[in-house]
């Protein structure tokens, strides 16, 4: 049986209580005008919360990194909520949550300075992370009138990553000052009630986010220890 069968069949006990939280969530998020006081929107709150965290242990069981992990912060926006999942090695943060209907995990593109010294295993898990789901690199900085004819790309992640380093670098050749917001890596997965279908997708996901994150870091960490 391999590693993500195993988490699986071992989660399935949980189904049923999973989908009655997320369920009540739903309710409260999709008819937000519903007769329910504040009590019980703390609790669902909370509830959603245990979900997510009870789906997030199997990251870290399939994931296996030699890391700690801090779980103690969450956060609600006016269309969901989320945990944060905080590697203590490298004190990056990944956000984990509920969207409208659907499930996301996103990071950010941690010492993006590093990307020069990537090699091409680090494009190639990009591409198979993009496998995994709904995804999409956000952020980035915008490009002005000028640049749009040339830079302009839709459709490529991995365009708009380098695009946006580049940019960033010969703005910084010119003017030493200058730090573009470097954007994340967002990955979203409908709310089908497919438990085995999300779980395999979000532990490859969280592995593959963590792999491409540490890549960067240990460029940094390395540098820090000279």
């Amino acid at each position: 049986m391999t590693a993500i069968n195993k988490i699986i069949t071992q989660s399935k006990c949980n189904f049923e209580n999973w989908e009655r939280q997320l369920g009540e969530h739903l309710l409260l998020q999709n008819e937000p005008e519903t007769n329910v006081d504040e009590a019980d929107r703390e609790r669902i709150f909370f509830q959603t919360n245990d979900l997510l965290f009870s789906i997030a242990e199997t990251f870290f069981s399939y994931a296996k990194f030699k890391d700690s992990w801090d779980t103690s912060k969450c956060s609600m926006f006016p269309f969901g909520q989320y945990i944060l999942l905080k590697s203590e090695k490298m004190d990056i943060s990944f956000n984990w949550g509920v969207e409208l209907n659907d499930f996301y995990l996103e990071t950010y593109v941690n010492h993006s300075e590093n990307l020069r010294f990537m090699s091409d295993d680090f494009w190639a898990i990009l591409l198979e992370l993009k496998g995994l789901g709904n995804f999409e690199y956000s952020g980035g900085g915008g490009l002005n009138s000028q640049q749009r004819p040339y830079f302009e790309n839709k459709t490529s992640a991995i365009f708009q990553i380098i695009r946006t380093f580049m940019l960033n670098q010969t703005d910084r050749m010119h003017d030493g000052n200058t730090q573009w917001e470097f954007g994340s890596l967002v990955l979203k997965w409908k709310m089908d009630n497919n438990w085995s279908s999300l779980l395999e997708r979000a532990c490859k996901a969280f592995r593959l986010m963590y792999q491409l994150n540490y890549q960067l870091w240990k460029v940094h960490d390395l540098n820090k220890k000279k």
